[in-house]
């Protein structure tokens, strides 16, 4: 959270831009990469994963998107206990792969998944679910795809409800009659979605679209508003039929404790590929090379109409390249995040280069003020006279000729280091009759100080 505050904040360390033509400079602020937390860092990672998925990952077949859920009296059991959530991931696959399999009468077809697992619901609420994104159909061994014909989903859905109660029976996570009360129930909790059709073949963009939902962040900017006179919080999504109201009002704490209750724990793989999207196969594939395609017959049932349009074949997946070679730069990730070109000059048709970054205090203090923007921005607050422990609340003994390190980490007594606060910064002619003045430590030696012309 206290990473997330600093995002975008230019007090917390910039990059400079600047244009080799008209010499125009900009200032790029840092950001926190903080994931599952800060919507603009996240979704910069939801943009690049998701088009990998879609272009490179995915086989040009049909795709379709299952979401698996589980009613109100089981969620709990997963609130704290993360890890519990793999019997979700093992079981709604193979209740997936199974269902296919039995219905186009492939014992030995392949599923092609990715999954991700979701625990917001539209007001952070915790709703654990599963977001599967499946090729429709299986592959056989022969590398034919078959199509799964459209039909109701509803036997998936009653595997699904009962091989789930059965792994929680199994784990004693539930008790006998309380699987028992759950089985009998006339509408039964579980809910499975699937749309209204497969993403068609060639149908990248649509693909995308659902790899990025699979991905998104738990809440998003645009639906926050800050009611300062009433300090709380107000959060707008689309209309629930619980409250028949399209917002809630949050208090600011209970807000931030709803949002920080969707960081997934430290280790645990929120994304996992399945099938013949495995690193695994796709490994193999790399070692065996590519597989001649050849036409399906897909099974179809009795008096069903023949469709040769629906029968489709695959390419094996592309020879795999490393990860950074497909890692899309950070220029074309902020300008479809923002929609702005960070090297293009505002000035001028040139391209601005990177001349440096700045990170200390007196340096991002120095550019600051040299560009006016200074007083734009809120001061970081000092440390405490004296420091003290947060939890003891005894005082903190502080070194002498001590600078406060002003960075990421936690406050503590190994933000403090030893310096000497002794030198003053001389002063630098702006060339137009004013001289810029700053007090603190020398940013750099004089040799390399520069003068930026100022707009």
């Amino acid at each position: 959270m206290r990473q997330f505050h600093r995002c975008g904040d230019l007090a917390a360390g910039f990059t400079r831009l600047q244009c080799p033509d008209c010499g125009h400079e900009r200032l790029l602020a840092f950001t926190c990469k903080t994931r599952h937390f800060c919507p603009s860092c996240h979704q910069r990672k939801v943009l690049q994963t998701g088009d990998w998925i879609a272009r490179v990952l995915c086989f040009d077949v049909p795709h379709r998107q299952f979401v698996f859920t589980m009613p109100k009296p089981l969620r709990g059991i997963f609130r704290k206990r993360r890890k519990l959530l793999d019997h979700l991931f093992s079981t709604a696959i193979d209740s997936l792969q199974d269902w296919m399999r039995a219905r186009l009468e492939l014992p030995d077809g392949r599923l092609a998944a990715v999954a991700a697992v979701q625990t917001f619901g539209d007001y952070l609420n915790f709703h654990p679910h599963l977001h599967v994104l499946a090729a429709s159909g299986l592959i056989d061994r022969e590398g034919r795809f078959h199509v799964l014909p459209l039909e109701s989903i509803e036997p998936l859905a009653e595997v699904f409800r009962h091989r789930f109660l059965a792994r929680l029976r199994e784990e004693k996570l539930i008790s006998e009659s309380k699987l028992r009360q759950l089985l009998a129930w006339t509408h039964s909790g579980f809910s499975l979605d699937a749309g209204e059709k497969p993403v068609a073949p060639n149908d990248v963009e649509g693909r995308k679209r659902l790899a990025e939902y699979l991905l998104r962040a738990p809440f998003s900017l645009e639906k926050i508003t800050w009611n300062e006179s009433t300090g709380k919080v107000i959060y707008r999504s689309k209309r629930s039929w619980h409250t028949k109201c399209n917002f809630q009002i949050f208090e600011a704490v209970d807000f931030l404790a709803a949002t920080v209750e969707h960081i997934p724990p430290k280790n645990q793989q929120t994304v996992r590929y399945y099938g013949l999207y495995s690193n695994k196969s796709r490994g193999l594939a790399a070692k065996t090379g590519r597989l001649r395609p050849e036409m399906a017959d897909a099974k179809r049932p009795e008096g069903a109409a023949t469709n040769p349009a629906e029968t489709l074949f695959i390419l094996p997946p592309p020879e795999p390249r490393s990860g950074r070679f497909l890692r899309p730069l950070w220029r074309d990730l902020i300008m479809k995040v923002w929609g702005e070109d960070p090297h293009k000059c505002p000035c001028c048709p040139g391209t601005m280069k990177v001349v440096g970054t700045m990170i200390r205090r007196s340096e991002v203090e120095f550019f600051l003020r040299l560009h006016g923007l200074w007083e734009a921005i809120v001061a970081l607050p000092p440390p405490p006279d004296p420091p003290f422990d947060i939890e003891t609340m005894e005082p903190i003994e502080v070194p002498p000729h001590a600078i406060w390190r002003d960075d990421f980490e936690d406050f503590g007594p190994d933000r403090w280091t030893e310096g000497d606060p002794a030198w003053t910064a001389p002063e630098l002619d702006l060339g137009d009759g004013r001289r810029l003045v700053l007090d603190g430590p020398d940013p750099f030696p004089e040799e390399e100080w520069a003068v930026v012309g100022v707009n």
